[in-house]
């Protein structure tokens, strides 16, 4: 049982000390847009602030507010008035207490 421990505890310290493995939790990742109609859905997973941005087809734009993932991930949803056309995922610098 000691011995376990022991492997346990020098593969978490090995497994932490591999690049790209700590760098994977820092900044957005697999976001994803879709539409259906009027409304438009974003999703991003990872560590960051992100809002998403649709273009309508009666030439307005509908904008969602900024939403802040700590290591999860996060989903929102807009609606246009007429038939939404192009969705993007904006990203900012994110704003962690």
């Amino acid at each position: 049982m000691r011995d376990m421990r022991r492997l346990l505890l020098v593969m978490l310290v090995v497994w932490s000390a591999v690049p790209g493995v700590a760098s994977a939790a820092e900044g957005l990742h697999s976001c994803s847009t879709s539409i259906d109609g009027k409304a438009a859905s974003g999703r991003c997973e990872g560590r960051g602030s992100f809002r998403l941005v649709v273009s309508c087809e009666d030439g307005s734009t509908a904008t969602s507010s900024w939403l802040t993932v700590f290591n999860g991930s996060a989903r929102t949803r807009v609606h246009c008035r007429s038939n939404a056309v192009d969705a993007s995922i904006e990203q900012r610098e994110p704003r962690f207490p």
